[in-house]
Parts: structure tokens; sequence; C-alpha cells
């Protein structure tokens, strides 16, 4: 075999996978890529076995998978090609070419909404091999407890778990998730509930988005905190073209800002999203009067509860409230495995049966695997524990960030009592969008705040940090290069 086959291959015998799955996915690699053309025959099997020193029949069963899977097909006597259609059809989406000359006809006469035409957040698509990594909502994989993970991964594929969750739930919840939901999360929020009135979902944000299918529509005023995460607000704006912006100030939002003829409020109490603010007890009483006395419903999203630096951190709105008029979304995807996407949320029973149903024409349940995995990894205290070492991690790079933002003029940040952001104010007229673009190239990634905010007219002054992914030894030199950055576009 020459030199341009062995470029494809390298084999590694203390890898997890099989040397048949390994020699598989290089060919993927190199086809995908547009390595090999679709008229060049690849080694025999005998000749590629002998080149990389393993068995002929592990070869052979690599071929034979790919043959089954399309990428490559059999000529006889000739050996296997690359399959000539996935080769075209791969290569020419990988060149940007369309597939399609234009939109069909059905498209421009019935699509209603347009919702990748809404302005969104994103993290960069390398963010993880960038030397310093201020991205918000991820994990830094040192605190990652994957052997607890493991341990309770592996317990919930043994024959008898397998065979509770293994089947068709239709609408129904893992109980014992719920279980361990009721007795070991919520009552930390000073939350009591029966199992009819929690969901499961697939993160806060399908929560949200159910919650706005059922309680909103053309007309309906929903508050939003400014700034604010601009996921939620697409959702909604996708509902209802009334969506009224609230302020935030150092207690939370602003209640006096609250219209008398808004309907839904939208609120962050325990972090602000994305200043990090708390909201005082005063505001919480406030803010829980007026919409019993507007009739109005709160959706309390409890974003990043569990990480907090107070010894005594605040009741949650739904703790405090004797009418029914919070909703309450909580997650395991933001605080614990952002890849997950499990959460949950809290809301009185009727109309936690109306959500059940909506969420069975969507999905029918959550997948039952990762259920019991999480149930378990509660139950058995690896939840709580993970916390405890996250908080204690945030809590010295907390420190370490605020120090160096109070020693420098040109930044001031929102005071805050936890979680994992900043909110940093830019004392000087500068675009953040530029700056971060400038920075990307520096190889540190962090979040223009631009898009936080809604309106016309908005300040284009503000970094939202995050260092709950980034490794405690860099981030003073990735401050250093952020600020020097700064100083260069004065």
């Amino acid at each position: 075999m020459d030199e341009m086959w062995n470029q494809f291959f390298s084999l590694r015998h203390d890898k997890p996978r099989t040397l048949q799955l390994q020699i598989r996915q290089q060919l993927i690699d190199a086809i995908t890529n547009g390595l090999i053309g679709s008229n060049e025959p690849l080694p025999s099997s005998r000749n590629l076995a002998k080149a990389l020193k393993v068995a002929r029949n592990t070869v052979i069963a690599a071929y034979k998978e790919l043959e089954f899977d399309g990428y490559i097909t059999p000529k006889e006597r000739r050996g296997y090609f690359v399959n000539e259609q996935f080769y075209e059809s791969y290569t020419s989406n990988e060149k940007g070419e369309p597939t399609e000359p234009q939109s069909p006809v059905w498209h421009d006469k019935l699509i209603t909404k347009k919702p990748s035409s809404q302005i969104n957040i994103h993290n960069p698509d390398n963010w993880q091999s960038l030397p310093y990594s201020f991205t918000i909502g991820q994990l830094d994989k040192s605190l990652i407890p994957y052997y607890e993970w493991r341990e309770v991964v592996r317990h919930s594929s043994t024959l008898p778990e397998i065979q509770k969750w293994n089947i068709d739930h239709v609408d129904s919840d893992d109980p014992s998730l719920i279980k361990q939901i009721q007795s070991k999360v919520l009552p930390k929020r000073g939350i009591w509930a029966n199992k009819d009135q929690i969901l499961i979902t697939s993160g806060s944000q399908n929560a949200i988005y159910m919650i706005a299918s059922l309680l909103t529509k053309q007309g309906t005023v929903v508050g939003m905190e400014n700034p604010g995460y601009p996921d939620v607000r697409n959702i909604f704006s996708s509902k209802t073209d009334n969506i009224v912006p609230i302020s935030i100030d150092k207690d939370g939002i602003v209640v006096n800002d609250i219209k008398e003829d808004t309907d839904i409020i939208f609120t962050t109490p325990s972090h602000q999203y994305p200043t990090g603010v708390t909201m005082s007890m005063e505001r919480r009483r406030e803010l829980l009067s007026i919409a019993k006395e507007k009739q109005m419903v709160i959706i309390e999203d409890d974003y990043e509860a569990e990480i907090n630096f107070q010894k005594k951190p605040h009741p949650s709105l739904k703790s405090l409230d004797k009418d029914n008029n919070v909703i309450y979304v909580g997650s395991f995807s933001k605080a614990f495995a952002p890849g997950l996407r499990l959460g949950y949320m809290v809301a009185p029973e009727s109309f936690i049966k109306e959500v059940k149903a909506l969420r069975r024409l969507m999905i029918r349940h959550i997948p039952a695997n990762n259920q019991r995995s999480v149930a378990l990894f509660i139950g058995l205290g690896h939840y709580h524990n993970m916390f405890t070492k996250i908080q204690k991690t945030n809590k010295e790079r907390w420190g370490l960030i605020n120090e160096k933002i109070n020693n420098e003029p040109l930044l001031s940040c929102t005071p805050t009592l936890g979680g994992s952001t900043f909110w940093i104010e830019i004392l000087a007229p500068i675009d953040s969008d530029k700056l971060c673009k400038n920075l990307l190239s520096k190889g540190v990634a962090v979040r223009s705040g631009n898009t936080l905010f809604s309106g016309d007219n908005s300040p284009t002054n503000y970094l939202h940090l995050g260092y709950s992914a980034i490794d405690t030894n860099k981030i003073d030199k990735g401050l250093d290069l952020i600020i020097k950055e700064i100083k260069a576009m004065v």
C-alpha cells in the first residue's frame, strides 16, 4: 500500500474503539473530506490488513459496514470504490453549492414564520480549543463527574433497568426522577409539589416554548427583562408582537416598569440573565403582589440557582407564591450537563395536564434512559456533591475576575452573589461586537452584550463573560488580553 493510503490511518490499540471502528471512521473522514475520489479504488482487504498489521477479517468487516451505510460500493473484479452518488452530493454541499436552485413555491406561499431571521447568541465553533475561553453555558471538563456518570449509565443499562425504560411511555415521566426532583431538588428552593404538578422537559427552553405556545397569542402582552435572554424573547416574539422590555437594576426586575395590561412576566430572579443580579426579597414580594392584583402569570426561570455564594440564598418566587401565579422552570442542562437537554417545570395541575398533552404531540416523552440515569445520579448524592465542587471553584474564579475588573478604570461590573458570568460595562465608546471579533483572532472567546438588549438605541459597550469553562490558571492572562485590546481600541 503506497504512502497516499498510509496518511489516512493512525490506529491505536489502547483506544476504547475497536480496530474495525477506527478503520471505518478514518475512511469515512477521508471520504467526507474529499480526500478519496469516486474513481479511486480502495486497497484490497488483504493489502490493507497487511499494511495496518491487523487481521484481514477486521478490514473485511469494516468494508462491509461502509458498504451497508452507502459510503462505498463494490465493482465486480475491481474492488471497492467510493459511492459516486454520495461523493457528489456530499462534496457539493461542502463547497457551499446549493442542492436546489431556489426555494420551492410552497415555501413562500405557506411559511408563516422565519425563525432563522431572528438574532441569536452563539459560541464560537472552536471554543473548546481556544486558550482563553470565557464561554457562557459550558462546563470545565475537570469539574464534570465522569466516573459517577458512567456508574449510573452502566446501572441504567442493566437488563432489569432496560426493561423498565425501553418501552413507549406515551406521555408519562419516569416516576423515580419525579420523586428525586420532589424530594431532593425542589425542597432546596423551598418548593413542595406533588407529582402531578411536575413535568419533565427537554431543558428549560423547551419548557418555555411549550408555556408560550399555550398562553400566548397575537395581542398577549409579555414583559421581558432588558437586557435579557434572546432565545426566550424570540420564542415569545414568534407568538405575539407585544413584547415589552422591563428594566433591571441592582435589586432585579424594576416592578414599576411593568405595564398594567401585561399578561405574562418572564424573569430570572436567582441570577438575572445576563447581569447576574439576584432579585431582592422586597422586589420579589412586590412582583408577586402586582401579579396577584393584575392577574398576571410569572414564568420563573431559576437560572443557576444552585451556584450561590450566599450562606442562605433567597427562596424562589414559586416558594413565596400563595396564589398559583408562578410557573417554575428548572434545568439540569445548564448546570450539570449542557448536552443532556433535561429540565422540568412546576405549575398548577390543570396547566401541567395541558402541557403534557402538548408535549405528547411534539415528542411524546423525554428519553426514558436519560431520565432514569439522572434520577440515579441525584439519588446517589452525585448531583449535590458536584455543585459543592463547582461552587468552590466558581467562587475562586469570581474573586480573581472581580479583583481584576475593580483595578481597571476602563471596566465596571454589576455586583453578583453567584452564578458563572460577569456583566461588564466598558467605560469607553467601544463596539463590543468588534472587540469580540478582534479578541477571537487572539484566542480569546468572550460574548458581546449587544444582542441581549431589545429595542433601538441600545448600548453597545457591554461584555458577557463566563468563567465556568475556563481553566482558573488562564483567567489572569485572558483578562490581560481583553484589557490590552480595549486600550488599543480607545
